[in-house]
């Protein structure tokens, strides 16, 4: 009998411990394209100041207002990590990652 209780309990500790990591690596993700996405805000700002164009049509109007930015690069974000699990976002954040690549590098040729 102790060994059939045994196997009763093993399988939900397994799906336990498996949801917790799910739900680490899902917030790790989440993090992570919010963070890409303020480095971009970051260097886009930095590059606009520095006097450089801004080439994409949508960010060069948020950029005429602070509260149109803050919705593109801030709430919208957020309200695709709280809706979207965060599997979802590999491709997001491998984009993004180029992105942030490509601009280091074009401000880095730029200022040397």
């Amino acid at each position: 009998m102790v060994f059939g209780r045994r196997n009763n309990y093993r399988p939900i500790k397994i799906a336990t411990v498996k949801s917790r990591q799910d739900d680490s690596w899902n917030i790790t993700l989440k993090v992570l394209y919010l963070l890409l996405q303020t480095i971009d805000l970051c260097l886009t700002v930095l590059a606009v100041q520095m006097g450089y164009p801004e080439l994409n049509p949508f960010m060069r109007a948020a950029l005429a207002s602070t509260s149109s930015l803050l919705v593109m690069k801030v709430f919208i974000p957020l309200l695709i990590c709280w809706l979207v699990p965060g599997k979802y976002l590999i491709p997001a954040i491998a984009l993004l990652a180029v992105i942030v690549g490509w601009n280091i590098k074009e401000l880095l040729f730029l200022i040397l």
